[in-house]
């Protein structure tokens, strides 16, 4: 969701290439997970992990177990974790798990289900999480199997002084759409500012996995939906992105990035929110993280970006007739199976998910509060926080209006399912296909993998996965 330019970009991973890349890391039985008084936790390397970094000592304190912390990037984790599980060997004791890999993980035994232990342990307060969170990012076919440690939504950030200058009006409270969202940022573009040539926005054009992050928030507020049935009923794979809505959205997207800068469809999630950060971009709409990344003028650089004091923040645009669904991503922390601590990960995973420790994550202030994406309802009232963190009352809104599961949805196969999409979405960035003929191409693709993977039709036990369900296991383990 969120990378820096020290971390590799997110590939394609099939399994013969995830073992490969595990073998060529070194992965051995010399890696194995720390007992005792010391745990080793293994991240990627988003703004929340340098928070716990720096209050690792807080940690140890508190428990007397010292933390071996190591972040690295998103693909080097699932090659690493892939290859720890499949051969047994210890690698961690606590990890970071994608919402996409978190039914495999599960269903292939590969890391423990968290019921029982929050279910044994009042201190969890799992009540005060978002459902929508627990929903989207933790929970499978029942079971929780994680905790979020940092939850992204979406929102729209803007330049207050050039947005005022172009004498335009945008609503703080959502109440616009995705046509007057394109109209403004047409109005903005290519107006001379501050010394500066503005571009009306800018977008994460590059494939696989930035432009499918963008791009499907937009599609998902247009009523768009991937498959035919899931995660809700009675599961069927067919696909279902080849639809007019869906043309619509994709022609949009185009038109914003005619307005944005023409690099854009090389930009991954932090070239395009950084880009926005010098200055001479209108507005743009992004994972919520960016409402404090692009205050700095680098990643985690302590130093302020010439938009650090102007920067607007507000809701999303929606689609008229359609109900509003926001994504939901971020990152959550499991427990491997094959872990010889698995009291001391608990109670990792405990600290760093608490109230406590994340406002202590905000308030952390060596990079100059850097972190602000709770999954806790409470802290989005905490007075502290709120100095800080102005926009939190906007951001948990939409987080209540989120679904991840829709969004991008973690089904099997997800990963080549992303990076067809994202493929054929960059295409027609550049020129090189029709939004239409994209659709098309992307849904014969899907239909053939799908079906190779058994997956269409789909003979396997469904779950009837709601958030109503989800609801109802939170007050079962309260």
């Amino acid at each position: 969701m969120v990378t820096t330019p020290e971390i590799s970009r997110r590939a394609l991973l099939r399994s013969t290439a995830a073992l490969a890349g595990a073998a060529a890391l070194g992965l051995n039985a010399g890696r194995a997970a720390a007992q005792g008084k010391t745990l080793r936790v293994l991240l990627a390397g988003d703004p929340f992990y340098y928070a716990i970094q720096g209050l690792a000592d807080q940690f140890k304190q508190e428990t007397g177990i010292e933390l071996q912390i190591e972040s690295i990037s998103l693909e080097a984790l699932q090659a690493r974790l892939t290859s720890s599980f499949i051969s047994n060997q210890p690698d961690a004791d606590v990890i970071s798990v994608d919402q996409m890999w978190l039914g495999q993980y599960l269903e292939s035994r590969w890391i423990l289900p968290l019921n029982d232990f929050i279910k044994a342990d009042k201190d969890t307060d799992i009540k005060d999480f978002v459902p929508e969170v627990l929903y989207s990012m933790n929970t499978w076919r029942g079971q929780v199997g994680t905790l979020p440690v940092a939850t992204y939504g979406q929102c729209v950030l803007y330049r207050k002084d050039f947005v005022d200058a172009a004498g335009v009006k945008i609503p703080e409270d959502g109440s616009w759409s995705w046509s007057d969202y394109l109209d403004i940022v047409k109005k903005l573009n290519g107006k001379e500012f501050d010394g500066k040539k503005m571009a009306g926005t800018v977008l994460a054009g590059q494939q696989p996995a930035p432009i499918v992050h963008m791009y499907t928030q937009l599609a998902a507020s247009s009523g768009v939906r991937w498959f035919k049935q899931f995660p809700t009923g009675q599961w069927d794979f067919t696909p279902t992105i080849n639809t007019p809505e869906n043309v619509e959205a994709l022609k949009l997207f185009l038109e914003l990035y005619k307005n944005s800068p023409p690099e854009a469809i090389g930009y991954n999630w932090f070239d395009a929110g950084m880009r926005f950060a010098k200055g001479d971009v209108g507005m743009f709409y992004w994972w919520t993280p960016y409402s404090y990344l692009c205050r700095k003028d680098g990643y985690m650089s302590g130093k302020d970006s010439v938009v650090a004091d102007k920067l607007g923040i507000t809701r999303l645009p929606r689609s008229p007739g359609k109900d509003q669904v926001v994504s939901i991503g971020g990152h959550s922390l499991g427990i491997p199976s094959n872990t010889a601590n698995k009291d001391g990960a608990w109670k990792f995973i405990k600290w760093a998910t608490s109230a406590k420790t994340q406002k202590a994550m905000a308030l952390y202030t060596k990079y100059g509060h850097q972190f602000s994406d709770f999954a806790r309802p409470s802290l989005y009232e905490d007075a502290d926080l709120l100095k800080i963190y102005p926009y939190l009352p906007a951001q948990i809104a939409d987080l209540k209006r989120g679904n991840g599961k829709i969004v991008r949805p973690p089904c099997p196969v997800y990963t080549t399912l992303e990076g067809i999409y994202g493929l054929n979405l960059n295409k027609v960035l550049s020129g090189d296909t029709a939004p239409d003929a994209a659709l098309k191409d992307t849904v014969s693709f899907f239909s053939n993998i799908l079906t190779g993977n058994f997956l269409i039709p789909y003979k396997q036990p469904t779950y009837d996965d709601t958030l109503d369900a989800t609801k109802a296991l939170i007050a079962s383990l309260a």
